[in-house]
């Protein structure tokens, strides 16, 4: 009886220390990701309905190796053009931009379109976050992600019994959440089909690409993700995170560290007995932004960039300024060891025009320049 007594004592007590810690944390809302969120990762700011961007060719009297280099590697590659709903969702995104001189406006040739399941926004949208928004921290995996349709091209099709099927491909995320409000698991689906199997949308365990199991320290912030492969993935698909790749490990985990203001100072992607990818953020301190990130990247991150540490410089917009790499070693020859970016503005706070120099100055002609039409609701 008194272990009876003591157990529900117990219980009661955490309960309580659980909803005091709910009712003390400030909640923001929630910032929403769709599977393939273009607001965020270009730093749009208000109602935005489209962008289109353009990038000027090299200048002319840069060696072709340094030109071919500034084309993939200068930092501002993108969709030629992205158009959103009145709610900033992803509709429809199209084409990697190389340098061009004149801005894609034939829509015809959009290659990604976007739908979405409007009971699945109407619920996910009264949830709240603890965690306020800063860019450019890694925080896509703590906040509510959307499901999301992508709508099939003309030739996205099977036959079967006569019939032609459009073939349906959807992003699903299914989230349990506990009395406090928090997330506690978060399951990602794949649902692909083809033919009469098109008439099936409904996700199964076949189609769960991983499940993300949610940790909270006494602040009630998440200090760690364990990540669990699902059927989709096994021993095809590896995990991609901070721009790089992991094989779905039994010890496959993203760590979180915070400041005495709650934000997010450390990311870490630890999987197979190492850390695979980290990135650090260091404030301003006197405006609340994040003014310089450090970056650890291995595996194909670090195939895509020249070294495995490199750092970013923001401005308060938070655009980045300055990229410097670091060297893996004494005399290691980098192309574009520093970079400087400079900004003109609309009165939305949005870039318009950016001057790119790759070549560790920011005196004469930039080597690229980098532009962008937006068009906003309001």
């Amino acid at each position: 009886m008194n272990f009876r007594l003591s157990y529900l004592a117990f219980n009661l007590i955490f309960f309580s220390f659980t909803i005091s810690i709910a009712q003390s944390i400030k909640k923001y809302d929630n910032l929403f990701y769709e599977k393939y969120n273009a607001i965020s990762n270009q730093n749009l700011k208000d109602s935005v309905k489209s962008v289109h961007l353009k990038i000027s060719k090299p200048k002319e009297d840069m060696p072709e190796y340094k030109k071919t280099d500034a084309i993939f590697s200068n930092g501002i590659r993108g969709s030629a053009y992205f158009y959103f709903d009145k709610f900033q969702r992803l509709q429809r995104r199209s084409g990697v931009v190389f340098p061009r001189l004149n801005y894609l406006e034939d829509d015809s040739k959009t290659e990604y379109e976007y739908e979405y399941n409007e009971a699945d926004w109407v619920e996910k949208k009264e949830l709240r976050s603890a965690l306020k928004k800063y860019y450019p921290v890694m925080d896509y995996n703590l906040l509510i992600k959307l499901n999301q349709i992508s709508i099939p091209k003309a030739d996205e099709i099977s036959e079967e019994d006569g019939k032609i099927w459009p073939n349906y491909r959807a992003d699903k995320f299914e989230y349990e959440i506990d009395n406090a409000g928090r997330i506690i698991n978060q399951k990602e689906y794949f649902v692909y089909r083809t033919g009469k199997e098109t008439m099936n949308k409904k996700a199964n365990d076949n189609d769960l690409v991983n499940k993300i199991t949610f940790i909270y320290n006494e602040k009630g912030q998440v200090t760690n993700q364990k990540i669990t492969v699902g059927l989709f993935a096994k021993n095809k698909i590896a995990y991609h995170f901070l721009g790089t790749e992991c094989s779905y490990c039994k010890d496959l985990q993203l760590q979180y560290e915070y400041d005495s203001k709650s934000r997010i100072t450390k990311v870490i992607m630890f999987g197979c007995g190492k850390v695979v990818a980290e990135q650090d953020y260091t404030y301003n301190s006197i405006k609340d932004y994040v003014e310089t990130v450090k970056y650890y990247v291995t595996g194909n991150g670090e195939i895509a960039n020249p070294t495995r540490n490199f750092v970013k410089t923001f401005n308060e917009q938070g655009d980045i300024i300055k990229r410097e790499y670091i060297p893996n070693y004494t005399d290691q020859i980098i192309i574009q060891k520093i970079s400087y970016y400079t900004y003109e503005y609309d009165c939305h706070n949005n870039w318009i025009k950016c001057n790119i120099f790759l070549e560790g100055t920011q005196d004469g002609e930039p080597t690229l320049v980098a532009e962008r039409k937006i068009e906003y609701y309001n």
